[in-house]
Parts: C-alpha cells; sequence; structure tokens
C-alpha cells in the first residue's frame, strides 16, 4: 500500500482517513483490521484506506480554505490514483439516512461537517461526529478503552474535609478583610482563622 501512495501524482499529499477492514459484502471489522496489524505478513487485500479530507499538497497548506473546497481538490487527486483500496469518501446531504446505512454496514458513525468551514482539528462547533447505535453496542469495550473520559477519582472522607474547611476559610478570611467588621466579631474571625489555619495543616499532613 505504501509503495502505491508513493504513485501518487503530487509531489506531497497529507491526507485525513482511516484504515479499514471491509469483508466481501462491504461490511467493517475493527477488531478484524487489529488482527490483521498484529500480523507480520497482514492481508492487504482486505484493507481499504478511506480518504475524508485533503490537508496539505506540493508544500501548500489547505487546512484555511473551504470543506467544499478541499474535497475538490481531494477527488482531483484520488482520481489520478486509480487503486482498489483508496476510496473516497462523497459528501452525503441527508444525514439520517446515510448513518442508517453506515449502522447496516457496520461502520462507526457519520461526521457531519460544514461545507464552508475550514480543517480543525480536535473538538470544534464547526464538526460533530453521529455514532451508529450497532456499532456503540458491539463495541462498547473499545469505547470504554479509547474514547470514553475516565471518570475522576473518588474523594476521601479527609479530602471532603480538607475542601469544606478551606472554603470555611475562605469565607472568613473575606469577613477579615471587611473595613467596617467591628472590633469584636474581627476577634472572634481572627480565632476561628486561627483553628481553621491549623486544622488544614494537621489534614494535609496526613
Amino acid at each position: 500500500m505504501a509503495e502505491v501512495f508513493a504513485e501518487l501524482r503530487a509531489k506531497s499529499a497529507i491526507l485525513d482517513g482511516e484504515l479499514v477492514l471491509i469483508d466481501p459484502r462491504g461490511a467493517a471489522h475493527f477488531y478484524r483490521l487489529m488482527a490483521q496489524m498484529r500480523t507480520n505478513h497482514p492481508d492487504e487485500s482486505q484493507l481499504v484506506f478511506i480518504a475524508f479530507d485533503l490537508l496539505h499538497q506540493d508544500g501548500v497548506d489547505l487546512r484555511g480554505l473551504p470543506l467544499s473546497e478541499r474535497k475538490r481538490d481531494l477527488h482531483r487527486l484520488c482520481a489520478k490514483l486509480k487503486v482498489p483500496f483508496l476510496k473516497e469518501v462523497q459528501t452525503f446531504p441527508d444525514g439520517a439516512v446515510l448513518l442508517e446505512h453506515c449502522n447496516k454496514f457496520g461502520f462507526e458513525g457519520v461526521v457531519s461537517k460544514r461545507l464552508s468551514s475550514r480543517y480543525m482539528s480536535g473538538p470544534s462547533r464547526l464538526w460533530t461526529k453521529s455514532k451508529c447505535p450497532d456499532w456503540k453496542r458491539d463495541d462498547a469495550n473499545r469505547y470504554k478503552l479509547f474514547e470514553k473520559p475516565p471518570r475522576p477519582p473518588a474523594t476521601t472522607e479527609r479530602e471532603r474535609t480538607l475542601q469544606r474547611r478551606k472554603a470555611e476559610l475562605a469565607r472568613v478570611q473575606e469577613r477579615l478583610a471587611d473595613p467596617e467588621l467591628r472590633q469584636g466579631l474581627k476577634a472572634a474571625h481572627k480565632a476561628q482563622e486561627r483553628l481553621l489555619l491549623q486544622e488544614i495543616a494537621e489534614l494535609e499532613g496526613l
């Protein structure tokens, strides 16, 4: 596959895409792809590179162009290379029908982008990803391992107490900063501040 890509009719090009294992009926298989990638000699006849976008070509940064223009340039580039494993993703206006079709063939989902948008890496309001329901069910373990954000570790009782004491200390110190606070109240708040500082130091020292 690398040798064929080297024959692209461009001095250089950076494509945004994904390697997928497609069976004879057109269905995608993530775990079978992983198994092939672990072998010394994967069966490349089952592998397809699906091209989504064209980011650079011949030293020109295309990311600032609208998606419609980048897709046009991607089509021109892919059309020059007649190889079976390179598939260009076409734009499709009816997202609901496309998502249903992708779900039928085991694909992960659909990415929707504005045709006028420039290329953005990472989360953005310019694009959104819709997961296929069957893929989410069949690949739940993959989702947990690679995509689901980890839960923050549970706080201990000591940590919760420390947080409460620090919040209380902040409130006391805010009152002490009030120039109109009466002397008696100020003395009481100063005593409360000393006690809180002592307790916080003990909690942090555990």
